[in-house]
C-alpha cells in the first residue's frame, strides 16, 4: 500500500483502552457478544460493575503469559484447566471485576470456582466450548476501544449516524471519489454529497437507501462479497458497465470477527488518490467505533425481537403483542422457510450461522421482500411478511439457498411452509417448513420444496412417528426380523425391503442384492418362517414397508 500524502486527515479513531467517560458494564459485554456465546456462572455484585480493560492468564499458574490483573478488568483464563479457584482468587486480589473461563471442564471445578466468585465478589463467564479465544478477545478489545458517552436514547444514535456521515464526506474529499457506508444487509447508513461525477448505480443507492438488487447479484457473482466478509482488507472491484458501475473499493468494518458494516469507494470521471486504499482502510478502523456504538444501543431491540419472534414461532406469545413490538400491522400475512445446514460435512458455528441468516436477509431484501429471521442449531429460521405467490416464493427461496451457499459454503435444505392469515398461525406454517425439510433429509435432496414436492415421503414420516408411538405397532414381524438379524448376524431385512422396493419382481430384486434369485426366494421363505409375514397380503405388504420406512434408510425401502 502507499504511504499517506500530506493533507487533510481522517478524524481520529478509538482509543486501545476506554476512557472514563465509557459505559461498557458486565452487561454491555455479555449483550453484545450475544446469545450462546458466553453464560454468566456468577455475577455477585450484579451485572452492572464496569468493565474497563483486559488480561489475559495463559495456562496454569506458573507458566505461560500472565498479563497484570487489571483493575475493573476481566481475567482470561485460557487454558486455566483445573486451576478455576487459583484464577478467581488471582482476580480478586488484583481488583479484576470477573473471570472468563471456557465451557467443557470439570462442573465440580465450574461449581466450586463460582462459590468462591461469590465469596470474593467475582464475577464468572463461561465462554461456549464452539468459540475461539482469539475471535473473543479481538470482539472485547473492539469494545472496549468505543467511547461510549452519556447521550442518552435517540439523540445519541443520531449523533453517531451524523458522525458517519461526516466520516463520508471527509474520506471522499481525500479519495476523489464519493462515499457510501452500509450495514451488512446492505442498508444504506451514510453517503457523502452526490456530485456530477456519480455513476447511476450510486445514484440510485442513494436514493433507496440500499444496494440495488442487480448489482449486489452481479457482485455476488463475481465472488465480491465473499472476498468483503472474509477480511480479506480492501477488495477492488472492477466496473459493471452494462449496469451504470464504475470501479469500487470496497472494505468491511470489522470488529473481532464480526462484522458490522463495509465503505464502498466509487471511483467517478477523475481516478481516484494513490492511497486510496490506505485511506479506506484507516476510515474502516474509524467506524468500528461509531458502528459498534450504534449497535450496543440496539442490542436490546435485536434481542427482544429476536426473543418474540422465536416464540411467535412456538405460539407461546400474544401474537398481538409480538406484532406490536416487531412493527407488524394486524391481519398481515406471513411465511415461513426453514433453512437446514446440517448433515452436509461442513463444521458450522454460531459465526457462520449468523453469517448465514445475514446473507439470506440482504437477499430477499433486495427483492423488497420483508423478511425477519433468528437461528437455531444447524437452522435458519425465515419470516416472510405480506402476501405472496407459490412461484414467487419458490423463486426466493432458491435465491436465498444460492447466496447462503456461497457466503458460508453449505448450500442449505429449505422448506417452505404456508402462508397464514395472522402471526397467531405462524406456528402452523413453521412446523409445515420443517415437515418439508425432514422430508428432503429423508431423500437426501439439498434443494427447496414445498410439501406438495415431497407429499409422499412427508405423509409416510407422520404416519411413521405415529404408529411407532403406539407399543402395540412395535412388535410386528419386521421388528421380530430386525432382532433375529442382530442376534444372528444375518440380513434378512435387506431381503425384505430390495423385494419391497422391486414390487415382488424377484429377479429385479436379486439384482439389486447382488444374488441369485433362487437365493433370493430362499432368503424369503425364511422371513415367512421366521415372522410370519405373508407377502400375499397386499396389506401385509403395505405395513411392511412402512415399518421398514419408519426404522430408516437403512432398513426400509427407497422413498
Amino acid at each position: 500500500m502507499v504511504e499517506h500524502n500530506d493533507g487533510p486527515s481522517l478524524p481520529p479513531g478509538p482509543a486501545a483502552h476506554a476512557g472514563p467517560d465509557t459505559l461498557v458494564t458486565l452487561a454491555t459485554v455479555v449483550d453484545c457478544l450475544g446469545p450462546g456465546t458466553v453464560a454468566v456462572r456468577a455475577a455477585p455484585r450484579g451485572m452492572g460493575i464496569p468493565v474497563r480493560s483486559l488480561a489475559v492468564h495463559e495456562g496454569p499458574a506458573g507458566e505461560g503469559r500472565q498479563e497484570d490483573v487489571p483493575p475493573d478488568g476481566l481475567l482470561l483464563g485460557i487454558g486455566a484447566g483445573g486451576d478455576l479457584p487459583g484464577l478467581v482468587r488471582r482476580a480478586a486480589e488484583g481488583g479484576a471485576g470477573g473471570v472468563v473461563v471456557k465451557e467443557g471442564g470439570d462442573e465440580t471445578a465450574y461449581r466450586g470456582a463460582a462459590a468462591l466468585a461469590e465469596a470474593h465478589g467475582v464475577a464468572v463467564l463461561a465462554l461456549a466450548a464452539e468459540q475461539q479465544w482469539t475471535e473473543l478477545i479481538g470482539r472485547l478489545r473492539a469494545l472496549l476501544a468505543v467511547p461510549v458517552g452519556p447521550r442518552p436514547g435517540h439523540a445519541a444514535v443520531l449523533g453517531r449516524r451524523h458522525d458517519l456521515v461526516s466520516l463520508a464526506n471527509t474520506l471522499a474529499e481525500l479519495v476523489h471519489g464519493s462515499v457510501m457506508i452500509f450495514t451488512p444487509g446492505q442498508e444504506l447508513l451514510a453517503a457523502s454529497r452526490l456530485g456530477p461525477g456519480d455513476d447511476e448505480m450510486r445514484r440510485t443507492a442513494v436514493l433507496d437507501q440500499q444496494g440495488p438488487a442487480g448489482y449486489r447479484n452481479r457482485l455476488a457473482q463475481l465472488g465480491v462479497y465473499r472476498q468483503l466478509w472474509s477480511g480479506a482488507g480492501v477488495v477492488d472491484v472492477v466496473a459493471v458497465p452494462e449496469l451504470g458501475a464504475g470501479r469500487r473499493l470496497a472494505v468491511a468494518v470489522r470488529a473481532g470477527t464480526e462484522n458490522l458494516g463495509s465503505i464502498w469507494v466509487a471511483e467517478g470521471t477523475e481516478p481516484l488518490a494513490g492511497n486510496a486504499v490506505t485511506l479506506l482502510a484507516d476510515a474502516a478502523s474509524v467506524a468500528v467505533g461509531v458502528l459498534l456504538g450504534l449497535g450496543q444501543e440496539e442490542v436490546a431491540r435485536r434481542r427482544l425481537n429476536e426473543e418474540l419472534l422465536g416464540r411467535a414461532l412456538l405460539g407461546d406469545v400474544d401474537p398481538a403483542l409480538a406484532g406490536a413490538h416487531l412493527a407488524i400491522a394486524p391481519g398481515t400475512p406471513a411465511l415461513v422457510m426453514a433453512g437446514d445446514l446440517s448433515g452436509q460435512d461442513a463444521d458450522l458455528g454460531p459465526a457462520d450461522l449468523h453469517r448465514a441468516r445475514e446473507e439470506a436477509l440482504r437477499h430477499l431484501a433486495g427483492y423488497r421482500w420483508r423478511a425477519l429471521a433468528t437461528t437455531g442449531p444447524s437452522r435458519i429460521i425465515i419470516v416472510l411478511l405480506g402476501p405472496v405467490d407459490g412461484d414467487g416464493v419458490l423463486r426466493a427461496a432458491e435465491g436465498v439457498a444460492a447466496a447462503v451457499g456461497e457466503a458460508v459454503g453449505v448450500r442449505p435444505r429449505l422448506g417452505i411452509g404456508p402462508c397464514v392469515s395472522h402471526l397467531g398461525e405462524l406456528p402452523a406454517s413453521r412446523m409445515e417448513a420443517e415437515l418439508v425439510v425432514r422430508a428432503l433429509a429423508r431423500r437426501g435432496e439439498v434443494r427447496s420444496a414445498r410439501l406438495e414436492d415431497v407429499r409422499g415421503t412427508a405423509n409416510l414420516l407422520l404416519l411413521s412417528e405415529a404408529l411407532s408411538a403406539d407399543r402395540r405397532l412395535r412388535t410386528g414381524p419386521v421388528d421380530r426380523l430386525r432382532e433375529h438379524d442382530r442376534r444372528r448376524g444375518t440380513d434378512y431385512t435387506a431381503t425384505l425391503a430390495a423385494y419391497l422396493d422391486a414390487f415382488g419382481d424377484t429377479a429385479r430384486a436379486a439384482r439389486t442384492l447382488n444374488v441369485h434369485t433362487n437365493t433370493l426366494r430362499y432368503r424369503l421363505g425364511r422371513v415367512r418362517e421366521l415372522t410370519g409375514l405373508d407377502l400375499s397380503d397386499p396389506h401385509e405388504r403395505l405395513n411392511a414397508a412402512i415399518r421398514l420406512f419408519a426404522l430408516g434408510p437403512d432398513a426400509g425401502p427407497g422413498t
